[in-house]
């Protein structure tokens, strides 16, 4: 049996799906003995992709999931045989791809609601505005038996969050973000969050170092959980 190959579809944000793919190399470089041991990934970024908390929120959907299908068909002639979608947003389309599409896609919220259910403690939800209005983690088949285990910000701590995002989107204020986030766990006494944007990858990785600014507060994050199970499913 051909070893997987994954397909990434990027650039929701650029930085972030870039991370996402050097988070793959990082792990197989400490888990395979040569260069040439290491995972095939193709990724396809394309920043153009609409705003979809703006989009989805104004109920246009049509035109990004016509772009979305497209993207991912791309990779599939490419050759992929799975996909990651570095977006957790646009998983609001996922009920409406094609089965032959849907069923290669590792879900980022399917990943969290797996790991959520794991750990069994309360996770700080850090996301843009989008997921939050649209209820993204709620609607979730598995939100009844996981719900306890959320911890959601005030609206006004949302708003912040959310702009803050989108400043990590264009390579700003990361250390700024993490103060907040940090503020955030303090305030709300758990000692864990949730990356529910893919832009929080980028913040994830600070939080899981062992530098001298550990923080020692956990995350669950889906892109740094994906990139470990696929080196490790390369390596059988």
């Amino acid at each position: 049996m051909r070893n997987p190959v994954l397909g990434v579809l990027g650039g929701m944000g650029p930085l972030a799906s870039a991370e996402f793919v050097k988070t793959i190399y990082e792990i197989s470089g400490d888990m395979c003995a040569q260069e040439q041991d290491a995972p095939i990934v193709l990724m396809y970024s394309d920043p153009t992709f609409p705003d979809r908390t703006e989009a989805f929120l104004r109920g246009e959907t049509e035109p990004l999931l016509t772009k979305l299908i497209d993207s991912l068909q791309l990779l599939d002639r490419m050759g992929a045989s799975q996909f990651v979608i570095c977006c957790v947003t646009i998983h609001y389309l996922l009920p409406q791809l094609p089965g032959a599409l849907r069923e290669r896609i590792t879900s980022l919220t399917d990943v969290i609601f797996s790991s959520v259910e794991s750990l069994k403690k309360k996770h700080l939800v850090i996301s843009s505005r989008g997921t939050i209005q649209l209820e993204l983690l709620q609607c979730h088949p598995r939100w009844k038996e996981a719900r306890n285990y959320f911890v959601f910000p005030s609206e006004a701590e949302q708003r912040q969050m959310h702009d803050l995002i989108y400043e990590v989107k264009l390579n700003r204020n990361l250390l700024e973000a993490r103060l907040i986030v940090e503020t955030l766990l303090a305030r709300h006494r758990v000692d864990s969050f949730v990356a529910g944007c893919s832009e929080i990858h980028l913040l994830a990785k600070q939080f899981s170092s062992s530098g001298p600014h550990q923080s020692g507060y956990g995350c669950i994050d889906p892109l740094m959980i994906i990139a470990r199970q696929f080196v490790e499913q390369h390596k059988k």
